[in-house]
């Protein structure tokens, strides 16, 4: 995919780039030279599309990602990769996943959105890992359009990592080839690879290496809770911000993962590993989706990405101690679900609680009961929206009892809008996953939806947190309401809804007891 340019094309942008007072280009990168275009956001350029890879395609499937061959010439980073290989979603279904860009195995890009004007100011850098579960996702997508927080003096960069059985499918033939004797964990070996090669090019676009924050939402606040884990990320970033998922409960082994993988190659007709890397990508990605539970989608403790689980590697303080700042919104759909949507009375509530949740139900009902069928419903909602931020909160108690670098705990309650089942313009009855996207990235014009001056506020308000943040390793700053450190005594933490407050962790108890249910489910 690497396109090339000639000097003088290359000559004639770069001195429309200097007039404009941006970096001067080409750039040039451990690859080769490069050139990128103007960005939406006003002095902001963004390069588009840069190898940080090779193309993990043939004999390079289902292995760790090796280096990308250097281009001639110098290379026209204007236009975005495709993602890695997924299931085609109908637009308008998955906005992390549009495949705007196109789907291939040929994926392992990554783009750079720069404010500065010399490779001399070495801003703070902010690089973004994509959701959509690990089975699907890209960084080009509109979404995720970081113009607003390149604006605010920050080089942002985002990048592609395989997904689903591309990324993530163990199998003893794969462990038996492997130095590491490991399998499994390849779209996280993507993540560190970027994260590396951030390194080591970023000062040449203005960026300082020294002051890199990884943030993530969904599938990515997961891959920030596992990079903060992994020995194999140390040194490559000073900050974390995981939005809306956690790992801190039962993680799958390798013996598990391969097993899995063995019975997805019986399933796919591959008798050998060959025959594996022989097959057709679509070919592949059917067989994965006949499957009735295919998993392949998240990290597994593989013994070299992750030598035990995050759990166990956070209660050692063995984790990579930097600042974190972790948190959900309010109407996330976390933990155990009914399985037919939310219970319609209360004894089917209080049947599903004792059947979910065991040992800890008769705690739980205690904090989330069910004297009537509207209290029921009322729970039901509060206890999915606790279950996924507990992991959160543990993530902040074990870094603040095992770490030394500070962490910010926040809820996420400001509702958007959205279109009803008429069409006609209404507001989310809350705020539920993946909902602080577009605020975070103060990017309100990815969709058309009625945003009136509050969005825009709330925008405004959640980018300069996060933003702070990579600055200084602090979200608080001028005009911000003040956001106090988690402490494990106080239990504070920030609800970002207009005004943003700080105030105590809502159900301290019922927390405590959805933390024994994910440990219950542990090693």
């Amino acid at each position: 995919m690497v396109r090339g340019l000639t000097l003088a094309l290359a000559a004639a942008l770069s001195l429309a780039a200097t007039a404009h007072a941006a970096i001067p280009e080409p750039v040039n990168t451990a690859g080769g030279p490069v050139i990128g275009m103007p960005a939406w956001g006003h002095g902001v350029r963004v390069f588009k599309g840069i190898p940080f890879a090779a193309p993990p395609i043939g004999p390079l499937r289902w292995r760790p990602p090796q280096p990308a061959a250097p281009w001639s010439g110098v290379l026209a980073a204007t236009k975005f990769s495709p993602a890695c290989m997924q299931q085609a979603r109908p637009k308008g279904v998955a906005p992390w996943a549009t495949g705007e860009n196109g789907i291939s195995e040929d994926c392992l890009y990554l783009n750079v959105w720069t404010p500065a004007k010399s490779a001399g100011d070495r801003l703070p850098v902010m690089v973004w890992i994509y959701g959509g579960g690990g089975r699907e996702g890209s960084g080009a997508e509109a979404l995720y359009a970081p113009d607003n927080l390149a604006k605010r003096g920050v080089v942002v960069v985002s990048f592609n990592y395989r997904v689903n059985l591309f990324g993530w499918m163990a199998h003893p033939a794969l462990s038996a080839e492997s130095p590491d004797h490991a399998s499994g964990d390849y779209g996280a070996l993507d993540q560190v690879a970027a994260l590396r090669w951030v390194k080591a090019n970023i000062a040449a676009f203005g960026g300082d290496p020294d002051k890199v924050t990884i943030f993530g939402e969904s599938g990515g606040s997961r891959s920030v809770n596992w990079l903060m884990a992994s020995p194999m990320a140390r040194g490559l970033f000073r900050g974390a911000i995981a939005q809306s998922h956690t790992v801190f409960d039962r993680m799958e082994t390798l013996k598990e993962a391969e097993a899995r993988g063995a019975a997805f190659a019986a399933a796919a007709g591959a008798p050998s590993l060959e025959a594996l890397r022989a097959m057709p990508a679509e070919a592949l990605m059917a067989a994965y989706l006949k499957m009735p539970n295919p998993g392949m989608n998240a990290a597994i403790v593989d013994g070299a990405f992750l030598p035990a689980d995050i759990r166990t590697i956070f209660e050692k303080g063995r984790q990579n101690d930097v600042a974190l700042i972790t948190g959900g919104t309010a109407d996330e759909p976390g933990g155990r679900t009914h399985p037919g949507g939310p219970p319609k009375t209360a004894a089917d509530y209080v049947a599903w609680l004792k059947d979910a949740y065991g040992p800890v139900a008769e705690r739980l009902l205690a904090v989330y009961p069910a004297a009537s069928d509207a209290q029921a419903q009322a729970s039901y909602h509060a206890l999915l929206r606790d279950a996924n931020f507990a992991g959160h909160r543990t993530w902040a108690r074990l870094q603040t009892k095992t770490g030394k670098a500070p962490v910010w705990l926040y809820l996420f309650s400001h509702a958007p809008p959205a279109y009803g089942p008429d069409g006609r313009a209404t507001r989310q009855a809350g705020a539920p996953h993946g909902s602080d996207v577009a605020y975070a990235f103060d990017n309100l014009r990815y969709a058309d939806l009625q945003w009136d001056a509050a969005d825009g506020l709330m925008a405004r308000i959640t980018a300069d947190y996060w933003v702070n943040f990579a600055k200084t390793g602090d979200p608080n700053g001028p005009g911000l309401s003040a956001w106090p450190k988690y402490d494990a005594r106080s239990e504070q933490m920030l609800d970002l809804d207009l005004p943003p407050r700080a105030r105590p962790v809502m159900n301290p108890g019922a927390l405590d007891a959805l933390d024994q249910v994910l440990r219950g489910r542990g090693r």
